[in-house]
């Protein structure tokens, strides 16, 4: 599938992962004219097995897209071709990105925004009671050592933008 599915919605590594949940032995292969290698962090390390990333390219042969979709198909991704011996730095932000569901997600976005709770219950076809006991999840996600009395909102807001800066 193409990274770059719908700006509306969700893009081809987010739709992977979202199949994965469902099936975790589905091969996923990605095609992109974006950077492979920053696709590929966006995929959890312990969920890389079995998804192969190539970049939109005149010059690989029909072979080439044949050898990668079959040993996808059998489980073998080629993920490891792009940095097969670097630890992955930015690993805990994109696991800690992937802790929140894509409606946190989405909410979060939203709130980032300067959009109010009710206006992003309209938006999202939402109660307001239902935004906001995904808020107060996706702080808890974000911000597990929070104190008392600190602003939540705030923080979770700084901490979602940081994490869309690694991304």
């Amino acid at each position: 599938m193409d990274f770059g599915l719908n700006s509306d919605g969700l893009n081809g590594v987010e739709l992977g992962i979202a199949l994965r949940e469902i099936n975790e032995y589905i091969g996923i292969v990605i095609y992109s004219q974006f950077n492979v290698r920053k696709m590929i962090n966006r995929v959890p390390s312990g969920m890389r097995n079995g998804w192969s990333f190539f970049e939109k390219s005149g010059e690989m042969a029909s072979s080439d897209y044949s050898k990668i979709l079959k040993d996808t198909a059998v489980g073998k991704g080629n993920w490891e071709e792009f940095f097969p011996n670097n630890p992955d730095d930015g690993d805990s932000n994109y696991s800690l990105y992937y802790q929140l569901t894509s409606r946190q997600r989405s909410i979060i976005s939203l709130l980032a925004q300067g959009v109010s709770v009710q206006e992003i219950g309209i938006r999202l076809d939402l109660t307001y009671a239902y935004v906001r006991k995904e808020l107060s999840r996706a702080y808890s996600t974000l911000l597990p050592e929070a104190a008392e009395g600190e602003d939540l909102k705030t923080l979770a807001i700084l901490k979602y933008l940081d994490l869309m800066k690694t991304l």
